[in-house]
C-alpha cells in the first residue's frame, strides 16, 4: 500500500488499520469537541457516529481511567453504536457494555461500578432511573455522548442526565449529536441550555468540504383527488365534528371560530378540563364530565377524518372497530350513533381502497414483476437489477403498514412490515430480535420493500435504498430530513411523497417544507444568535496509554475478533457469578442455571416490595413461585449480597422498606394509568396524579383498580394535586 492510499484513511493509536475513510469535516469538527461541550449538526448519512467515534478514541488514548458513556433513544440503536465502536476500535470485549432495561437493576450496578468497562451504551431512561436511585454517579465519565440529541427538551432523559452530569464531574465533556435540531429558534437554544453546549457546528449539503459526499435525492410528489365516495363519508364525519365543537363553543369551553380549532387545540381543551376536575368537590363534576366526553368524542371524529383522507377506509375501520372493542363512555356515545353505523356499514361493503395504496401497487409492480433493463432511465428503477434495488415505505400508523404489506404480498412483491418493541392497541410491537431478522433479510435481498413506522427514521443500521416512499406528508422537520436520509447515502436516491389534495396531507407538507425552510435560514446564522452557556472545569492532566499498552492492543486482535464474532453482534453484560452447585456441569447447563437464579431472584424482590414493611414469609414464597430448593436459596443469596433484601424471622424484607420514612399515611386506589403517570384516588377523597418519577415501590402496583397503603405527601403543582408516594406499607 502506498503512503497515498495510507493518507485515504484516518490513523489513530486506538483505531484499527485502514478501516475509517478520512474525511477532512470528520477530522476537524472532531478536535474542536475535544475540550468544549459542542452540538454537531451535520446531514444524514455524514457520519455523525464516526465523529463520535473520533472524540471518543481521543478521550480514551489520552485518559486512561476515565470512562465514556453513549446514549442513545431505542435499544436497537445503542446495539448499532456498540457495534460501530467494537469494530473499529482496539479494545477488548470485556471493556465495553451495555445497559439497558432488559437488564436487572442489580445486575445494571454491577456494570456501573465495574471502572474497567470504560465504554458504556445505554438508553437514556435507564440512566435517568439508575441516578435517581443512587446506584451509581457520573463522576467517573470524562464524556457523555448524546445521540439525536434534538430531544433534550422539556422533560425528556437526556436533560435531567446532562444536569446531573455538569453537578456530579469536575470535568465534564458533551458532545450532541443530530442531523435537524428544529425550525423554532427557542427551541433550538433549548437544547443548547440543556446539554450546556459551548460551541456548535454546523454543515449543509452545499458547503465546499462537504459537497462531494452528498449524493443527489431526487424528490418527487404525487397528488390525488379523494374519490367520491370518501368525499360522501369525509361529509357525515364533519357534520358530526362540527356538532361537538359547536357545543363546545356555545359553553364557552372553546372560545376560539370552529374554522380555526386544530388537534392541539382540543387536546390543551381536554387537558385544563381533567386540571379541573381534580381541583373541585365531587359533586360540581358531572356536568365536566360531559364535556370532556364531547372533547373526547371531537378528537376521535377529527383523528377518524384524517385517517380517511390520509390512510383511506381500511384505517378508518379498523380504529373504529377498535374503540368498540375498548368500551368506555364517550367512545360508546360515538360508535352507536346511527351516522357511524352507517360509516361503518360503507366501510366494509364498498372495501373502496385510497388512490395511494393503488398507486403504490402499480408503481412497485412495475419495478419489480417486470423486466429491468440497465438502459431504462425511469426513475424508479435507477438502472438496477430487481434483487439488487431496495424500497422502503414509511407511513405514520400500524394498521396501514400491515394493510400494504398484504396488498403487496398479493401482487407477488416481497415485503415486510417493521415497527417498534412497544404494544400498541391491538399490535404486540415487535421485539428486538425479531427486528434484526427482518433487517438482515432485508439487507441479504429476501424481500425488496420495507413497510416502516417511525422506528426506522432515527439511526438504525438499515441497508441502502434507492427509492424511500412517504405514504404521507408530516408536519415535523426533523422527522421529514431523517426520512429523506434514507436514501442517497451510497448512490443517487429517489424520493416520492404521496399526498391528497385538499386534506391534512396538504397542509403538513406545506408545514415540512416552511419548517425546513425556517431552520435552515437559523442555522446559517445560528452562532450570532444563540447564547452558550460556559461550563467551569477543573483542570485534569493527560493520562495517555503507553507504546507498551498499544502494541499488547495490537497482538491480541486477533483474539479480541473471534471474541466479537462470537458474540454473534449483541453486546455482552456482566455475568452474575454464581457458585458451582455441580462439578459435572456443562457450559449450557451453567447458563440455564445462571438464567433461573436471576429470573427467581427478580421476582423474590418484586415480590416482597410489593408487600411494605410486613415482609413475606420464606416458605409461602417457594409455594407461590414453585421453585427448587437449589434455585431459591441461590437466588436469595444473591439478593442478600446485593443488600436488595433482608432476612429475619423466616421471613424476607426489602431493603428498603425496612427503613422507617417520614410522611403522612394514605389509601391509595389506581383509576387510570397513562404515559408516565397514574390518577389515583387519595384515602376515597382526593383525585391526584401520581408521576412516575414520584413514585418509590414495585411497578407491579401501578395497575388500573389496585390500591394499596403507603407513606407519602400531597402537593400542588401549578393548579394539579399531585403525591409523592415514598414508601409501600
Amino acid at each position: 500500500m502506498t503512503s497515498k492510499d495510507q493518507d485515504a484513511f484516518t490513523n489513530h493509536p486506538l483505531l484499527r488499520k485502514n478501516i475509517l475513510q478520512f474525511r477532512e469535516y470528520q477530522k476537524n469538527i472532531s478536535g474542536n469537541a475535544l475540550d468544549k461541550n459542542t452540538l454537531v449538526i451535520l446531514p444524514t448519512a455524514l457520519g455523525k457516529t464516526i465523529i463520535s467515534l473520533l472524540v471518543s478514541a481521543s478521550t480514551l488514548y489520552n485518559y486512561r481511567s476515565k470512562r465514556i458513556l453513549i446514549l442513545a433513544p431505542t435499544r436497537p440503536l445503542v446495539n448499532q453504536h456498540w457495534k460501530s465502536f467494537v469494530s473499529h476500535l482496539k479494545l477488548p470485549d470485556a471493556q465495553s457494555s451495555v445497559v439497558t432495561g432488559k437488564i436487572p437493576p442489580y445486575a445494571r450496578s454491577l456494570i456501573w461500578h465495574r471502572n474497567d468497562i470504560r465504554l458504556v451504551f445505554s438508553t437514556p431512561e435507564v440512566v435517568r432511573n439508575d441516578i435517581r436511585e443512587r446506584r451509581f454517579e457520573l463522576d467517573n465519565f470524562f464524556l457523555i455522548v448524546f445521540d439525536e440529541a434534538h430531544r433534550a427538551v422539556k422533560d425528556y432523559a437526556y436533560t435531567f442526565i446532562a444536569d446531573q452530569y455538569i453537578k456530579q464531574c469536575s470535568f465534564p465533556l458533551i458532545l450532541g449529536l443530530t442531523a435537524s435540531p428544529g425550525s423554532e429558534i427557542n427551541k433550538i437554544q433549548e437544547i443548547c441550555n440543556n446539554l450546556f453546549i459551548e460551541h456548535l457546528e454546523y454543515k449543509t449539503e452545499e458547503d465546499p468540504d462537504v459537497i462531494h459526499y452528498i449524493n443527489p435525492i431526487e424528490i418527487d410528489w404525487k397528488w390525488f383527488d379523494l374519490p367520491p365516495e370518501y368525499q360522501y363519508v369525509k361529509s357525515i364525519l364533519k357534520r358530526m365534528l362540527d356538532e361537538k365543537v359547536d357545543w363546545l363553543i356555545s359553553r364557552k369551553i372553546i372560545t376560539k371560530n370552529s374554522k380555526w380549532i386544530f388537534k392541539k387545540d382540543l387536546i390543551s381543551i381536554g387537558d385544563e378540563l381533567r386540571r379541573t376536575l381534580t381541583a373541585i368537590p365531587e359533586e360540581q363534576r358531572h356536568s365536566l364530565y360531559f364535556a370532556l366526553i364531547q372533547q373526547s368524542n371531537a378528537l376521535s371524529l377529527m383523528y377518524c377524518i384524517e385517517l380517511l383522507e390520509s390512510q383511506g377506509f381500511y384505517s378508518l375501520g379498523t380504529f373504529l372497530d377498535r374503540i368498540q372493542e375498548e368500551g368506555g363512555k364517550s367512545h360508546k356515545l360515538l360508535i352507536d350513533d346511527n351516522r357511524v353505523i352507517e360509516i361503518r356499514r360503507l366501510v366494509n361493503q364498498l372495501n373502496k381502497e385510497h388512490p395511494k395504496t393503488q398507486h403504490l401497487i402499480n408503481i412497485l409492480t412495475e419495478k419489480f414483476n417486470s423486466k429491468v433493463n440497465s438502459n431504462n432511465n425511469n426513475q424508479l428503477n435507477q438502472g438496477k437489477s430487481e434483487k439488487d434495488s431496495r424500497v422502503l415505505i414509511f407511513t405514520q400508523y400500524r394498521d396501514t403498514a400491515q394493510h400494504i404489506v398484504e396488498l403487496l404480498t398479493k401482487n407477488k412483491i416481497k415485503a415486510s412490515k417493521f415497527v417498534g418493541q412497544s404494544k400498541r392497541q391491538g399490535d404486540p410491537g415487535m421485539k428486538q430480535e425479531e427486528q434484526n431478522i427482518i433487517l438482515e433479510k432485508f439487507k441479504e435481498g429476501e424481500f425488496n420493500v420495507l413497510v416502516a413506522t417511525s422506528i426506522a427514521e432515527e439511526g438504525l443500521d438499515i441497508p441502502e435504498v434507492d427509492l424511500v416512499i412517504f405514504y404521507e406528508p408530516i408536519p415535523s422537520e426533523i422527522r421529514h430530513i431523517q426520512r429523506r436520509g434514507r436514501t442517497g447515502r451510497k448512490n443517487i436516491g429517489s424520493v416520492l411523497i404521496l399526498a391528497t389534495n385538499d386534506t391534512i396531507d396538504q397542509r403538513y407538507l406545506e408545514v415540512s417544507r416552511k419548517k425546513i425552510q425556517k431552520m435552515r435560514s437559523i442555522l446559517s446564522s445560528i452562532d450570532t444568535q444563540l447564547e452558550f452557556k460556559k461550563v467551569d472545569r477543573i483542570s485534569t492532566g493527560k493520562d495517555p496509554m503507553t507504546k507498551e499498552e498499544i502494541a499488547f492492543l495490537d497482538s491480541n486482535m486477533g483474539k479480541y475478533d473471534q471474541e466479537f464474532e462470537q458474540d454473534s453482534g449483541q453486546a455482552s453484560i456482566i455475568k452474575i457469578p454464581i457458585h458451582k452447585y455441580s462439578k459435572s456441569a456443562n457450559e449450557s447447563e451453567m447458563k440455564s442455571l445462571r438464567n433461573s437464579v436471576q429470573s427467581t431472584a427478580r421476582k423474590i424482590y418484586s415480590m416482597v416490595s410489593m408487600q411494605g414493611n410486613s415482609g413475606l414469609d420464606i416458605q409461602l414464597l417457594q409455594k407461590l413461585l414453585q421453585q427448587d430448593n437449589l434455585i431459591m436459596n441461590a437466588a436469595l443469596k444473591l439478593l442478600e449480597k446485593l443488600e436488595r433484601i433482608k432476612i429475619a424471622r423466616g421471613k424476607v424484607f426489602a431493603s428498603e422498606n425496612l427503613v422507617k420514612i417520614q410522611g403522612q399515611v394514605f389509601n391509595i386506589e389506581v383509576e387510570k394509568v397513562v404515559t408516565g403517570k397514574a390518577i389515583v384516588l387519595v384515602n376515597g377523597k382526593w383525585r391526584a396524579i401520581l408521576n412516575h418519577y414520584d413514585f418509590r415501590g414495585p411497578r407491579e402496583l401501578i395497575k388500573k383498580g389496585r390500591e394499596f397503603r403507603a407513606t407519602g405527601e400531597l402537593y400542588q403543582d401549578h393548579d394539579t394535586l399531585s403525591i409523592r408516594v415514598k414508601q409501600i406499607l
